[in-house]
């Protein structure tokens, strides 16, 4: 290899490597995020808020919003003009170039009036208001989106377990049967039908491995975190305490703390104050100017002042326009005052409606089912009650388990809808 194409090719690697140095800086910054093998939900939510691609991209517009305000903020700049006229440039003897032309330096600076900066300014300053309320409301729509896979991962750890406990159940009464078998108490058929029916909980053990795995991911994919395959265990249960307030207390909360609301009535604000700008750009600004001249040799002073006769544009396009822009969002400020009020009640209702179902699997329908179970497998044992009976009050047993464990989470997710709904956490 010659020394040239030598060189070339470790150029070559070389160029390689650095452009491969951004995305290995921002890999290393990805995979900094550490979930904890036992991750409660206040420590999701941390993870949430600091690493969410959403919240991130949402959050970049209260920069852009501050950056507006810095531009309204900003006043004209002012002109300078240099004109030079009457220099006989053409003419055999055109003489001194300073003394033989009106030479002209002027500086024009436009003053606003009628407040215009001012007012700009205060436009920007409630559209920055509301751009932060709607990051706000960022967060909340995230955090009920988190609550739903949290819990969703606690579901799954809740009937996984369900699963194990009763696939270890099954083969005990397996093994009980082959031991009767040897003994010759039982026949080969049923022997052969119990180790059949053992598929169906091995079947509801791999789906919820399965359903664990992917409710693990979808959270992990929601904290921001790049290596969606980390283990990890939900800390927080799926039951809940505490008491829910009325469903006045929680309309009025609503209506008080809702980021979306709140954004609402600021673009309102935001929307009377475009309509003051827009009233005040009829008002002609002034534009003074001052300079120097020279008059072929004369030293002399240049002053005067541009108003625009607001003769024709008044700007009344612009204060239509603004006009209905606040009608316009008076009828926004209502349709979501209204689907505050609805989402409320709505909640609200699920959750009493969810309550009640869970007292009613609690109290009465799993401690039924508890002794159908044992009373089942002591007949069973005894040669009382034959296979398909005792196969029933198993399958009783696991439909009733999962769908209490389902009614935990519906209601924990409806508590969740609640909190959405008012804008606070209870």
């Amino acid at each position: 290899m010659t020394r040239y194409r030598r060189w070339r090719y470790v150029s070559s690697r070389t160029v390689i490597v650095l452009s491969l140095i951004p995305l290995t800086v921002y890999t290393a910054v990805a995979q900094q995020i550490e979930v904890p093998a036992r991750l409660t939900f206040s420590e999701a939510r941390s993870l949430m808020l600091a690493h969410s691609r959403v919240l991130l991209r949402d959050e970049q517009n209260i920069t852009i919003a501050h950056a507006n305000v810095g531009q309204a903020r900003l006043r004209i700049n002012p002109e300078l003009e240099i004109s030079s006229e009457s220099y006989p440039l053409f003419e055999s003897k055109s003489g001194s170039f300073l003394n033989n032309q009106e030479l002209t330096t002027r500086a024009t600076q436009t003053i606003e009036t009628a407040g215009k900066r001012g007012k700009r300014t205060q436009v920007a300053q409630k559209e920055l208001s509301a751009t932060e309320s709607d990051v706000q409301n960022t967060v909340r729509q995230l955090t009920l989106e988190l609550k739903r896979r949290y819990y969703g991962v606690a579901l799954a750890q809740a009937q996984l377990q369900l699963a194990q406990e009763l696939l270890k159940g099954f083969d005990d009464l397996i093994r009980l049967n082959e031991a009767r078998y040897q003994q010759g108490e039982i026949s080969g058929l049923e022997i052969a039908r119990v180790r059949a029916e053992r598929l169906r909980f091995f079947n509801d053990l791999l789906e919820s491995q399965l359903l664990l795995s992917n409710s693990r991911v979808e959270l992990l994919e929601l904290l921001g975190a790049t290596d969606l395959s980390a283990p990890f265990k939900a800390a927080d249960p799926l039951a809940i305490s505490g008491l829910v307030p009325s469903i006045e207390e929680l309309q009025r909360l609503a209506l008080e703390q809702r980021p979306d609301l709140i954004a609402e009535r600021q673009r309102l604000d935001r929307n009377r104050s475009q309509l003051a700008v827009d009233k005040s750009l009829a008002v002609p600004n002034v534009s003074p100017s001052f300079g120097y001249k020279r008059d072929f040799g004369a030293n002399t002073v240049v002053a005067g002042v541009s108003v625009p006769l607001p003769l024709f544009n008044r700007n009344q396009p612009g204060i239509a326009r603004a006009t209905a822009d606040i009608a316009r969002q008076n009828f926004e400020l209502e349709r979501v005052r209204l689907a505050v009020v609805r989402e409320v009640l709505e909640a609200k209702q699920t959750f009493a409606m969810q309550s009640e179902r869970v007292a009613a699997i609690e109290h009465e329908y799993v401690p039924s089912v508890q002794r159908v179970q044992n009373t089942a497998q002591q007949s069973y044992r005894l040669g009382e009650l034959d296979l398909i009976g005792l196969l029933d009050a198993e399958r009783v047993y696991r439909e009733t388990l999962r769908n209490f464990n389902e009614a935990l989470y519906e209601r924990r997710i409806a508590l969740a809808l609640i909190e959405a709904a008012v804008g606070k956490e209870f």
